[in-house]
């Protein structure tokens, strides 16, 4: 079925929108009280080292002085034990409008907070895989730069990926059920599985250039299949027939997105094939610009 321009040319914008969003300026503080420990500081530092040039990550101590952040801070993590300072300086963050998480080894430690709230949580933990975890998730709910998170700080990937994948899920299931025009839904998922497709590039560090049209190329072909088994498993069901179409786009988009992190995460190389492509548009346009020998 043919796409639509006007698809295209949607989500040629949405990519560089997306690409905007990973190269956004991310800046994170780490403040340490002295009471936290090495597995708390270790792990802090192992895990927030960024791969671009976009994020920065400051590092301070919590003692008596009151704290001064820069007022273009993102998010603040305070690292504690029980350290007599440390309330204090949380609400010194938090009133100057910095969302805040405190790590700690157990939430006896940090009593002061009972809830996570907007600004303010708690993620208390002994192993690096579960404190880690759940701070991913906690920062990627409370900013609006998850993409360039995700992409400096490999460890937040998973919970991003995550999320990418049930909205675009989520999206194409809708579109499934209540699009009843043949053919209409077509172009709108597609359009949805291009853009996780974009999404899931930027978090993996995966730039917009000529790669992402290989990339772009296998998820039109994957929607044309899924559309293919829609139509025919929708006809055996009749008036109900929405229902395959909203599971099958789902399951599809799921599946779809799962391979590309795949792909991604093991950092496949196109410059084979960018070689290729580059020496047959050189043939090709040597066929034009060479003179006639008559």
């Amino acid at each position: 079925m043919r796409i639509p321009l006007d698809s295209v040319v949607n989500a040629a914008k949405l990519g560089a929108s997306i690409q905007g969003d990973a190269e956004a300026p991310v800046r994170v503080s780490v403040y340490v009280d002295a009471s936290a420990t090495p597995f708390l500081v270790n792990t802090v530092r192992d895990a927030f080292v960024p791969q671009g040039i976009s994020a920065v990550v400051r590092v301070a101590r919590v003692d008596a002085i009151p704290l001064v952040p820069k007022p273009d801070t993102d998010i603040a993590l305070v690292l504690t034990c029980g350290g007599a300072y440390v309330q204090d300086r949380v609400l010194e963050l938090v009133v100057a409008g910095i969302p805040t998480v405190v790590l700690a080894e157990s939430s006896v430690e940090v009593p002061f907070i009972t809830q996570d709230t907007r600004m303010l949580g708690l993620v208390a933990a002994t192993d690096a895989t579960h404190l880690l975890g759940s701070l991913a998730r906690w920062i990627l709910a409370r900013t609006d730069k998850a993409t360039s998170f995700a992409a400096n700080f490999p460890f937040m990937r998973i919970a991003a990926v995550n999320k990418i994948l049930s909205d675009a899920v989520v999206s194409n299931m809708a579109t499934g059920a209540l699009f009843f025009i043949p053919g209409a839904d077509f172009p709108v998922m597609t359009l949805a599985q291009l853009g996780m497709m974009l999404r899931l590039a930027a978090v993996f560090g995966k730039p917009l250039r000529l790669d992402r049209v290989y990339d772009g190329a296998a998820v039109v072909a994957g929607a044309l299949a899924l559309r293919g088994v829609a139509r025919v498993a929708s006809r055996r069901f009749g008036r109900m027939g929405f229902v395959p179409k909203a599971l099958i786009a789902g399951a599809g988009t799921y599946a779809m997105g799962r391979a590309l992190c795949a792909w991604y995460e093991r950092d496949v190389s196109y410059d084979r094939v960018n070689d290729m492509v580059r020496a047959g548009v050189r043939r090709g346009a040597s066929l034009f610009t060479r003179p006639d020998a008559a």
